[in-house]
């Protein structure tokens, strides 16, 4: 009943996916709008977006639900909020992220410039020690993740706090005035 009369194919879901027929605006807007719908209150939803914000700092790509769900079980949240939170990590904002995390890093270790010299990688040198040939970008970066990661996650959480607070607020204003009206039209 709901499914497409021509179905699409293989390239043509894959161009939908990197770029949408709507566009990035309605995307981003359809998003936001599911985010706020979601039930729960204020507080929770926004932690969550903050928590996906703070675990998308992760310098580890693949591991950004895992720690929502490890952060969540903490101290709380809205998981799918935290799930959505975490497309603040992409890959336009990936390289920003883990610079701000390798200097931070490099920061809190202490080191100056002559010790954050990088390692000269190759094929032959990953093949045959990758962790010894990436510790010394990794290290920093699973250092500077933490603060980075807070900073991003205040970044996230009040103004998602406010703006969901705002739309609830609204929506229940809305509510209220559909039943009065009800009421008052039933009464006559």
């Amino acid at each position: 009943m709901f499914k497409r009369r021509n179905p699409q194919t293989f390239f043509e879901r894959l161009r939908q996916f990197f770029w949408p027929r709507e566009g990035w605006a309605r995307a981003t807007k359809y998003l936001w709008q599911r985010t706020v719908r979601l039930s729960g209150t204020p507080h929770s939803i926004a932690l969550g977006l903050a928590i996906g914000a703070f675990a998308s700092a992760n310098p580890i790509l693949g591991t950004h639900i895992i720690w929502c769900a490890i952060i969540i079980y903490f101290i709380g949240g809205n998981f799918i909020a935290a799930v959505l939170g975490t497309w603040v990590g992409n890959p336009a904002s990936f390289p920003f992220i883990w610079l701000a995390t390798f200097n931070g890093g490099n920061f809190l270790l202490g080191r100056n410039a002559d010790d954050r010299e990088l390692p000269q990688l190759s094929i032959e040198l990953l093949i045959d020690a990758p962790m010894g040939a990436l510790l010394p970008v990794i290290g920093p970066m699973m250092v500077g993740w933490i603060p980075v990661g807070l900073i991003m996650g205040l970044i996230v959480y009040y103004p998602s706090l406010w703006s969901i607070e705002a739309y609830q607020k609204q929506r229940q204003e809305r509510i209220e005035r559909k039943r009065s009206a009800a009421e008052e039209n039933d009464a006559k």
